[in-house]
C-alpha cells in the first residue's frame, strides 16, 4: 500500500495509489515526489480540482470518475480530485487512486479553491515528509543504447535547474522577453511527448512493424531537434539527435524501446515544467512555507 498526501494551506488529503490497475502512472508519480505545485478548481468540469505534475504518461485504468477518485489527465499533466458530480461531457479519466480522507475534508478543499482561486500545494509520499525525490528504479536487464540515453536525459532534468532551462531564463528575445522563448519551448516539448506516446501506442498495437515505427519516430524527433534548438534548448536538441542512432541499433528489442520511451516521457515532462517555471518542484523543502521562493527571479 502506497499513500500519497496533498497539502494545500491548512487542508491535507491522503490517497492510496492503485498499483495494480495503474502501475505505470503510479510509478511515474512516485518518481516526481515531493512536488511543489499549485491547486486550482476546474469550474467548468464539475466538482473537481487539480494540481499539475511533472511527467507524461499514457492511459491506464480509464473509466468515468466517481466521488473520491484521483485521476490523471494526460492532456495537461494534472492530478484531478473529484469531490462531487461531474459534467456529462467530461468523460472518462485515468484513475490513479482513491481518497482515504473523510469526505468532509475533500469537500472543504474543493469549496475553498472554487471560492478563493488557486493556492500553493505540495504532493509527497506520506511516510517521507522531508525526503527528496523518490529514487529511480533500476534499468531493465541488458539495457540498450536507447534506454541508457533516455535515463541520461531523465537524470539531467533533475538538475537545479538544467542548463537548457537556465539559458531560457536568461535569454532576452525581442518584444516579449524570455517568456516567449519559454512558451515556445514548452509547446515543442509537449509535441515531442505526443510523438513518443503515439509511437508507443503503435509499437504495442503492431509489434511486427517495429522497424517502420522506429524509422518514423527517429525522423520526427530529428525534425523537432532543429526547432527546439532554435527555441534555445541546445542540450535537448543534441539528445534528440543521438536518439536516431540508438533507435537503429540492430539489437534493440521492443522491451528496450518501451522502457526508453517511459524514461524519456518523464524527462520531457520535467523539462516542460522547468520551461514554464510553474514551481520550484525540485526543491520542495526550500519552497514550501517560503513565499520568497516562489517570487525569485527566474521562477516566475
Amino acid at each position: 500500500m502506497t499513500i500519497v498526501s496533498l497539502s494545500v494551506a491548512e487542508h491535507r488529503l491522503s490517497f492510496e495509489l492503485d498499483m495494480e490497475k495503474a502501475p505505470g502512472m503510479s510509478a511515474a508519480l512516485l518518481r516526481s515526489l515531493p512536488h511543489a505545485t499549485l491547486a486550482v478548481h476546474c469550474a467548468t468540469a464539475g466538482a473537481e480540482f487539480c494540481v499539475p505534475v511533472p511527467y507524461f504518461h499514457w492511459h491506464e485504468n480509464r473509466r468515468p470518475p466517481e466521488r473520491g477518485d484521483v485521476g490523471y489527465a494526460s492532456f495537461g499533466n494534472y492530478l484531478c480530485f473529484y469531490y462531487g458530480a461531474m459534467s456529462a461531457v467530461d468523460g472518462p479519466t485515468n484513475v490513479i487512486g482513491s481518497l482515504r480522507t473523510p469526505a468532509a475534508r475533500l469537500d472543504a478543499l474543493g469549496r475553498a479553491l472554487l471560492a478563493g482561486g488557486a493556492q500553493r500545494a505540495v504532493v509527497r509520499v506520506e511516510d517521507e515528509p522531508g525526503g527528496g525525490p523518490a529514487s529511480l528504479p533500476p534499468m531493465i536487464d541488458d539495457a540498450g543504447a536507447f534506454v541508457r540515453l533516455s535515463r541520461a536525459l531523465l537524470l539531467a532534468s533533475l538538475d537545479s535547474p538544467p542548463a537548457d532551462i537556465e539559458g531560457l531564463r536568461r535569454v532576452e528575445l525581442p518584444a516579449m522577453g524570455n517568456i516567449a522563448g519559454r512558451l515556445q519551448a514548452s509547446l515543442l516539448l509537449l509535441a515531442i511527448a505526443e510523438v513518443m506516446m503515439n509511437a508507443r501506442a503503435r509499437i504495442i498495437a503492431a509489434p511486427d512493424a517495429l522497424d517502420a515505427t522506429l524509422d518514423s519516430l527517429a525522423a520526427q524527433l530529428a525534425r523537432y531537434a532543429r526547432w527546439i534548438e532554435m527555441a534555445g534548448m541546445a542540450g535537448t536538441a543534441g539528445w534528440l539527435r543521438h536518439v536516431d542512432a540508438a533507435l537503429h541499433d540492430e539489437k534493440i528489442s521492443i522491451e528496450q524501446v518501451l522502457a526508453g520511451l517511459g524514461e524519456s516521457l518523464i524527462a520531457v515532462g520535467r523539462l516542460r515544467f522547468w520551461a514554464e517555471a510553474i514551481s520550484p518542484w525540485h526543491n520542495v523543502g526550500a519552497a514550501v512555507g517560503d513565499d520568497d521562493a516562489w517570487l525569485r527571479p527566474g521562477l516566475v
